[in-house]
């Protein structure tokens, strides 16, 4: 069966153990033009003749697939990517996390200011100024980790104040040949570049009690604990295809070309 024309083939080799924390290996798609959609576009992947199927025109990482003691042989094709549509393989190196919080101020690019977070804020209330609305409750618990927030963020385009973990979303997204890429609170397309850690929200996470599960956003800006706070009141929506990342990461299309067929 044809499956289109390759549009990348190459071979990769990987560090050996001795040589440190290798970095990622990336299978980036781009458009080229602004009409080039990457929504319903699917790629064929092949390394070391296993083939995978059905994979998402976004950011996939093969890391894990990659053998150490061998060349690693990549084609990826597929007659559902559009012409319009340029395949990148990028090496890239895993910031720590310390090592990211320290580099963290309001010059950065991947980051939302306080005014900004502060200006969201007030939106908020304005909107609701028809009820009474005291504050805004947010939590500290991620919506994916089920843990403390250690590195709030959301995505550079969302309009919600609620953060997720920048470092629980990145595991989420690099641990399948399918990832989501979408936000957990508002269920809008967040892709790797899109990543913003709120500043204001990382005050609020450091300053807060460890104990701390949630506070209470006040609308200039300012915060306090809430002690009442019912953690499960973060609800993902219905449609979000969080609530089956399990069985999507279960529902491999895989086929594997050192079985001979009949």
């Amino acid at each position: 069966m044809a499956h289109g024309q390759s549009i990348y083939r190459g071979e990769y080799s990987t560090q050996s153990p001795n040589q440190g924390t290798p970095p990622l290996l990336l299978i980036s798609f781009t458009p080229l033009a602004q009409c080039a959609s990457l929504d319903s576009g699917k790629a064929i992947i092949a390394l070391n003749r296993l083939v995978y199927l059905n994979v998402p025109l976004s950011t996939v990482n093969i890391s894990p697939l990659l053998s150490s003691c061998m060349k690693n042989r990549l084609e990826v094709w597929g007659n559902g990517i559009p012409t319009m549509v340029q395949v990148h393989v990028i090496e890239v190196a895993k910031v720590l996390e310390a090592e990211l919080l320290r580099s963290l101020d309001e010059s950065a690019p991947y980051c939302i200011g306080r005014e900004d977070t502060k200006e969201l804020v007030a939106a908020f209330f304005a909107d609701a100024d028809e009820t009474i609305v005291e504050n805004l409750q947010v939590s500290l618990i991620c919506p994916i980790a089920k843990r403390r927030i250690r590195v709030p963020c959301r995505g550079v385009a969302c309009k919600h104040v609620q953060c997720f973990d920048a470092y629980a979303y990145l595991d989420l997204n690099e641990s399948t040949l399918y990832p989501l890429w979408c936000c957990p609170i508002c269920n809008n397309v967040v892709l790797l570049d899109d990543i913003s850690v709120d500043l204001l929200m990382l005050d609020i996470v450091r300053e807060a009690d460890e104990q701390c599960t949630a506070v209470k956003v006040l609308n200039d800006g300012s915060w306090e604990p809430a002690a009442d706070y019912d953690d499960h009141s973060i609800i993902t929506i219905e449609d979000s295809p969080f609530k089956g990342i399990r069985k999507s990461l279960r529902d491999v299309s895989l086929i594997d070309l050192t079985v001979d067929s009949d």
